[in-house]
């Protein structure tokens, strides 16, 4: 119902520079198809999935991935929306080898370097979104006829067993809860399993994903990947719709199957999303979680234990709210959050930890200063670059991550190879002559080369990322922060009982 507040509200994308530019030549010639085969190429799949194990690698200090659910037919990812490209490599990431195809915003297939190069040739469908039609950027005829033949094309390559990704909030951002769902993955997802019902093969399912990022624009943040069970999807009890689905004509299914359908992903990505009203509220729910834990005696280990543990704080205190409690959390959380810290610093006596490991740092150092030369020369340039650009990116803050994601994309495509020249012509004028037939060999090796060493050095990195994060434990345990977070943890612990 209009105004019910327990129904996200909607929010309109704010245009990046790209999304304002329409290339319809290049829109029109995207590859699509309409029999149930995949759009994009299988061989480019596999060498992009390979290649994509090196930001993989990279970007994420740990990673938690649960496995999907075992289907017959084909699948749609669907998730919340906070991390840029990042959600849909994470997604493909988690299952690589089940091809997917995507549904995304036009320019990214058309407009932007790199990205739409790679996209045209895995398959992803543009999409022209009700914003920039409303911008007037696109003609309202040209973005049906296009976005029609994009949902047609991923609903055949559901029904023909292929996976989607799809972000049915239509709109990346950097919220703390889950936002109102377009309809158009549900329509496509009904379509797919109307076509299957003809094809008499399985329907597809939907996969609620849930991805959880302890700090969704940091590098080298947590990862936790969840996959819970798949919502399955009705087909069209229409037989006529059916068989012009069959016939390559777009049908709107029946409205009441679609939001019966949105109504219950809502429900279930709500679920495994934050779901907090804002993130002051969540990182409130995460101390509690922290607090509550010390008071069991249990240790919240991973990620994915502090997620969890935060999720049953959230589901206990709407089920018996506490306001003197959830005042008293936020209170607290603000006073870590703004040391850059969280519950983690908390020792078990409820003291704040002020021991960073000297060594450790110490040794951090040492390891990236040694892995310097090579990780510097071959890798440094794209990495300046990335932090810059995505400090000053107009997509938001939630895009950050995605050009750190591509600086490590490019760097064995472009820059490591143009490296190795460099190396192979210095040997080779400077230490020792070399035949040109042994470049292949030496290029394989140097790439290989950069990749180990960058891998040491952020070994290092993490080491001295720990040094620092208690370093700041310790200042802000001799503040009078400190003195009060203790306080207002005190007075917390004494109301945990609603949490048990």
């Amino acid at each position: 119902m209009e105004g019910d507040p327990t129904i996200p509200k909607d929010i309109a994308p704010e245009l990046s520079k790209s999304a304002k530019k329409i290339n319809m030549r290049k829109l029109e010639s995207v590859p699509w198809a309409h029999d149930g085969t995949h759009p994009g190429s299988g061989w480019f799949w596999k060498f992009l999935t390979t290649i994509l194990l090196i930001p993989w690698a990279y970007l994420f200090r740990r990673k938690e991935v649960e496995t999907p659910f075992q289907t017959q037919g084909g699948r749609l990812c669907v998730a919340t929306h906070v991390n840029g490209l990042v959600d849909p490599i994470s997604i493909t990431m988690s299952n690589p080898k089940q091809r997917m195809v995507t549904l995304g915003r036009h320019d990214l297939t058309t407009s932007v370097p790199v990205i739409s190069w790679i996209a045209r040739r895995i398959g992803s469908q543009p999409v022209i979104r009700k914003a920039e039609q409303m911008e007037g950027i696109a003609e309202a005829e040209f973005a049906h006829y296009l976005n029609q033949r994009s949902m047609l094309t991923v609903a055949h390559a559901l029904s023909g067993g292929y996976c989607a990704i799809i972000m049915p909030e239509g709109i990346g951002h950097q919220d703390s809860q889950l936002r109102h769902l377009r309809t158009g993955s549900m329509r496509s997802a009904i379509n797919a399993a109307s076509i299957a019902k003809e094809r008499n093969i399985p329907p597809p399912v939907f996969q609620p994903i849930g991805l959880h990022f302890r700090v969704h624009y940091w590098f080298r943040t947590d990862l936790y990947l969840e996959q819970i069970e798949p919502v399955p999807v009705p087909y069209n009890p229409i037989l006529e719709d059916r068989q012009k689905l069959m016939q390559g004509i777009w049908i709107e299914p029946p409205e009441d199957l679609v939001i019966k359908l949105r109504d219950e992903l809502t429900k279930k990505l709500a679920y495994i999303s934050r779901d907090a009203p804002d993130w002051e509220t969540y990182r409130s729910w995460q101390l509690l979680a922290h607090l509550l834990s010390i008071d069991n005696k249990i240790t919240l280990s991973s990620y994915k234990q502090e997620v969890l543990a935060t999720r049953n704080v959230r589901e206990k205190l709407r089920s018996t709210p506490n306001p003197i409690l959830e005042e008293t959390a936020k209170e607290a959380s603000r006073i870590l959050h703004s040391h850059n810290l969280d519950g983690r610093v908390i020792n078990n006596d409820i003291t704040i930890k002020d021991k960073p490991n000297l060594i450790k740092g110490f040794f951090g150092l040492i390891i990236m200063a040694a892995c310097a030369p090579v990780t510097l020369t071959s890798t440094g340039i794209q990495a300046l670059l990335a932090w810059y650009l995505g400090n000053k990116t107009d997509e938001g803050i939630d895009a950050r991550t995605t050009y750190h994601m591509m600086a490590a994309l490019i760097s064995p495509l472009i820059f490591w190879p143009l490296i190795s020249l460099v190396y192979f012509f210095i040997i080779n004028k400077m230490i020792y002559e070399i035949s040109v037939y042994f470049f292949p060999p030496f290029l394989i090796i140097s790439i290989f080369v950069c990749h180990c060493f960058n891998l040491i050095f952020l070994i290092g990195y993490d080491m001295w990322t720990d040094y620092k994060f208690i370093d700041k434990a310790k200042k802000l345990q001799k503040s009078q922060d400190g003195l009060k977070l203790i306080k207002l943890i005190k007075e917390i612990n004494t109301n945990l009982d609603v949490l048990k």
